[in-house]
């Protein structure tokens, strides 16, 4: 792996750790790793964290380390198919 593909790994991670965070109710990503807590299936549906605030943290960090378009594009897909907060206040378990 290269030194820019794990940059963007942590960039995924402190996504998730800003958005898990802000969600509702609030949770610390690490801790849901480290509890194994964030291995449960659908364990993300749990929180809810609106689309434009989700997309707002995405844009911060993507400004922050001035990525190119094809890193952005890396970022969001892994963000959107990955185990981010649900942005549906119905799927809310």
């Amino acid at each position: 792996m290269t030194k820019r593909q794990e940059m963007l790994e942590g960039i995924v991670m402190d996504i998730y750790r800003d958005m898990f965070k802000q969600a509702t109710p609030s949770a610390d990503f690490d801790l849901l790793i480290k509890t194994g807590e964030a291995k449960r299936d659908n364990f993300f549906d749990k929180y809810f964290l609106s689309e434009e605030v989700q997309i707002s943290i995405i844009e911060k960090h993507c400004k922050k380390y001035k990525l190119t378009k094809r890193e952005r594009h890396l970022i969001e897909k892994e963000i959107w198919l990955g185990c981010s907060p649900t942005a549906n206040p119905k799927v809310i378990n």
